[in-house]
């Protein structure tokens, strides 16, 4: 049987890789992201993969995934990955109530809306949702009241719906890596010069003493995925080279 799986902030960083994971595997995969000409480039490298221009700021976005869910694929989905997401630093002093927003709207709200209007799709397959959440929702750091906070929520609403959801058969679980080479800190709008300065950082605090990358955090969300782990359901995996723990 056909397996289908959505993965929102698709075309770059852990979405992008997987992507590839599972396009190699031979599921149909629609990505999201906000940038059209990133989804073009990897749906031109990977002939026959989906995709959609999302907006997670935007409401009613998760009405298009929706749509294409049952319009395209049936109505069948396996596998719903919440991994859309950006990072802010801003000390509390200069934090806005349009920063605490867009954090809330892009980390919780969206990946919500979208996991309520999928709960029937997966209930037919018994599948799963993922979320990517991140060891700053574990562990607390300076200026990241709004990201931290807002990871922190993802992970608790992976716990609440792994319990809500497991009378209909759906698992759900989330992966929170730590500090990986990822576009995450060019995106945030960061110079050369201070994105060099914290992974230097970042490195000399993880207990395993390096960052990790993409195909970390993906082996790891495949393992969950995996029927080896039918019956895991409500774990927030630190997949961060023990940072979380130090």
């Amino acid at each position: 049987m056909q397996k289908n799986i959505v993965i929102t902030g698709g075309s770059s960083g852990i979405g992008e890789g997987l992507a590839k994971h599972f396009y190699n595997k031979g599921w149909q995969v629609l990505i999201t992201g906000r940038n059209n000409a990133k989804l073009l480039k990897l749906a031109a490298e990977l002939p026959g993969i989906y995709t959609i221009v999302y907006d997670s700021l935007k409401n009613g976005q998760e009405n298009m995934i929706i749509d294409f869910i049952k319009d395209e694929w049936n109505g069948r989905l396996d596998v719903l990955v919440n991994n859309a997401g950006h990072v802010a630093l801003t000390p509390l002093p200069e934090i806005s109530r349009d920063q605490l927003e867009e954090m809330y709207q892009v980390h919780l709200i969206a990946p919500s809306l979208l996991a309520a209007g999928c709960v029937p799709f997966l209930s037919a397959t018994k599948g799963q949702i993922i979320n990517v959440s991140s060891s700053h929702g574990i562990k607390a750091y300076a200026q990241l009241s709004a990201y931290g906070s807002a990871k922190s929520g993802l992970n608790m609403l992976t716990k609440i719906w792994a319990l809500e959801l497991a009378p209909l058969g759906i698992r759900v679980n989330c992966v929170a890596p730590g500090p990986t080479d990822t576009p995450v800190l060019e995106n945030a709008g960061l110079s050369a010069d201070i994105i060099l300065a914290i992974q230097q950082s970042e490195a000399k605090t993880i207990p395993l003493q390096k960052r990790g990358d993409v195909e970390d955090i993906v082996a790891n969300a495949a393992l969950l995925i995996d029927s080896g782990s039918s019956w895991v359901t409500g774990v927030v995996l630190p997949v961060d080279g023990g940072i979380s723990v130090s």
